[in-house]
């Protein structure tokens, strides 16, 4: 494997920066911040009363507002920040959509922004203060396209907290929704460090099989109920499974911004390339199994350190995926444009992708078999052939033996082109 498949090649759509991030990422110019984290002024400023009411903020501190914020504030009913010592701007939004984050500046006169814990093509994720709770909690602001606001992220959130009364969906937890000068607004807990960083602050060494297996029940039970209810997470990677503590003691699935139900489908963007299932790069129809698949991606990495798939393209992609699984099974080979265009990639640069040139069993080495096993159950062909989560909970490497009611489905493989078993 060349050098530029053992790291990120390029940047991957969605994926959470972190503070030190040049200012132009994934191809969006971002203007720079004069500082993540800024120093307030040293000169004393009146202190806002607990939850006052806008006429009484207008008349006490009406001079520190501006113009706009004279107006706006009429709207809210219960004042509790105003972010008087922020070097306050007179535009909101940057050409692009993004809203422009100013330090110790108030979102909706309730939350004191403190930093930017993460930004991507979907916007940007503040560290706030809760002025009404005083709690540090998390705000995605979501950039703005056209004035359209798409509440399905929301609508998924929403049924995963009131879900979370039965039962542990392992899910990082909405607290609120908001609409801010035309931005949709999430507030969420917040975690710690997500899978990637912490991958890469453990030199990309891996996990132990014990921890991965903890990790692995616990992505499970999220994909347990998304699967239940026909949910679509749609972008399961390292970096968004955020670890619950300094400990790294258990994770929460995050980032449901590419999530949608199967039967409503309409997203532009399908999960980060290298985690990206193989019917969505041959352009076929697509269900939950897409999540089994990341998951299969998620596992390899914890337990390697590094990707197991790093195509440059989808084209590439796709043939990083051969060089592990074979040809696909004949009957997905259907005459679609991206065969075409596949077909003529690989004649125009003379590559051809090597079926089975790396065997799963080589990239994770000297593993537990029964591992080995579960990882080759989540990434198949076909995804009618791909192991389901309730399957999972059942298998032998998660139970360590022990096999409740459900029984796990063996997987047969499918032939390839040549009529051998893939």
């Amino acid at each position: 494997m060349s050098d530029s498949r053992k790291k990120r090649v390029g940047p991957i759509p969605d994926q959470v920066f972190p503070a030190n991030t040049p200012v132009v990422a994934q191809g969006i110019e971002r203007p720079q911040q004069s500082g993540r984290l800024l120093n307030r002024p040293s000169e004393p400023l009146p202190k806002l009363s607990p939850c006052t009411s806008q006429k009484k903020a207008i008349g006490k501190y009406g001079s520190l507002l501006t113009e706009f914020e004279k107006n706006e504030i009429l709207e809210y009913s219960e004042i509790w920040f105003l972010g008087l010592k922020a070097m306050k701007t007179q535009k909101h939004d940057y050409a692009n959509g993004y809203y422009k984050m100013v330090a110790h500046d108030h979102i909706a006169y309730r939350y004191e922004v403190l930093g930017v814990m993460g930004e991507g093509s979907f916007g940007q994720v503040l560290r706030c203060r809760d002025h009404k709770t005083n709690e540090i909690v998390a705000i995605k602001i979501l950039r703005r396209i056209k004035d359209q606001i798409d509440m399905t992220e929301v609508k998924i959130l929403k049924f995963l907290l009131k879900k979370e009364k039965d039962t542990s969906t392992r899910t990082v937890q909405m607290k609120d929704d908001f609409i801010f000068r035309k931005h949709l607004c999430i507030t969420f807990e917040i975690l710690g460090s997500n899978l990637y960083d912490i991958l890469d602050q453990q030199h990309r060494q891996g996990f132990s099989m014990k921890l991965i297996r903890r990790y692995a029940r616990s992505m499970l039970k999220c994909l347990l109920v998304l699967h239940d209810e026909k949910i679509i997470h749609g972008d399961l990677k390292p970096d968004n499974i955020l670890a619950i503590d300094k400990e790294h003691s258990d994770i929460k699935v995050a980032d449901f911004g590419c999530s949608c139900y199967e039967n409503e489908q309409v997203r532009n963007y399908i999960g980060a390339r290298w985690y990206r299932a193989p019917e969505l790069l041959i352009k076929h129809p697509y269900g939950t199994a897409i999540d089994m698949w990341s998951f299969g991606c998620v596992l390899a990495e914890l337990h390697t350190g590094g990707p197991i798939f790093t195509g440059r393209n989808e084209l590439d992609q796709l043939s990083c995926i051969m060089e592990v699984l074979g040809m696909p099974p004949i009957d997905d080979r259907k005459k679609t444009e991206f065969w075409t265009a596949f077909i003529a990639h690989n004649s125009k640069h003379k590559t051809v992708a090597k079926p089975k040139s790396r065997p799963l069993d080589s990239i994770l080495g000297h593993s537990d078999p029964d591992f080995l096993d579960f990882v080759r159950s989540c990434l198949t062909w076909d995804p009618k052939m791909r192991m389901t989560p309730q399957e999972a909970m059942q298998h032998k490497w998660i139970t360590g033996g022990y096999r409740t009611h459900v029984p796990h489905r063996t997987h047969k493989q499918p032939k390839d082109s040549t009529g051998e078993p893939s």
